[in-house]
This record gives structure tokens, C-alpha cells and sequence, in this order.
């Protein structure tokens, strides 16, 4: 019996192939991303909290980029929606068994995932 992967297009022989494949971090970043995504957001990357910043309110954030918080509400708006996307992708790879049921470690993604889990 075979196993075939439709997001990386591969293809396993034995269950200990198919194992190693959808626990490797490439096939679990195929499952939160796809071409498509990259195009159509505006803002950065969700970085933990998902609140506004309010040191960008009042001064300006010092952390930049690497602030854990939104710096606007448009950039809040569009993490709620990923965190919701990504949590659809990965209900949709555990329904099709290209996730294992027990498997929560999805390296940066981990944390938008938190109450899957």
C-alpha cells in the first residue's frame, strides 16, 4: 500500500516513510503556506500577541518589525484572519491524514495554533 502527499506530491511505500514525511518541517510549512497566501497579505507575519502595540500608539515602537504586538488595527484584523486560515489548513491536513492526530509541533506556526491543541 502506498501513500501520496497532494501538497508536496509525493509519494511514501511504507508507513515509516510516510511518517517521516508528514512530521519533516518542509511538508508542515506546505500545510500553513501555499503561493497563494504570499501575495495577498499586506502586513507582516503574526508575532505572538494579538493585541495593538501601545508603544506605537503613543511614540513609536523601538522593536520594529520584531515587536510581538500589531502596530495598526488593519495589521491585528489581518492576523485574526491567518490565525483562522491557518487553523482551517490544519483541520482540513488532519482530516485528510497529512497530519498526524497527535502531532503539535508546527515550529513558528506553534503558537497560532494554541487552542487547537
Amino acid at each position: 500500500m502506498g501513500y501520496h502527499c497532494w501538497l508536496c506530491g509525493k509519494n511514501s511505500n511504507s508507513e515509516k516513510q510516510w511518517a517521516k514525511h508528514i512530521t519533516s518541517e518542509k511538508h508542515k510549512d506546505k500545510v500553513f503556506n501555499s503561493e497563494d497566501d504570499q501575495s495577498c497579505w499586506q502586513h507582516r507575519f503574526p508575532m505572538g500577541e494579538f493585541r495593538l502595540c501601545e508603544r506605537q500608539r503613543k511614540n513609536g515602537c523601538p522593536d520594529g518589525d520584531k515587536c510581538r504586538f500589531a502596530h495598526s488595527q488593519s495589521e491585528l484584523e489581518e492576523w485574526v484572519e491567518r490565525k483562522e486560515l491557518m487553523n482551517l489548513k490544519l483541520a482540513k491536513a488532519r482530516k485528510d491524514m497529512l497530519i498526524s492526530p497527535d502531532d503539535d509541533d508546527f515550529g513558528k506556526y506553534s503558537f497560532l495554533m494554541k487552542d487547537l491543541n
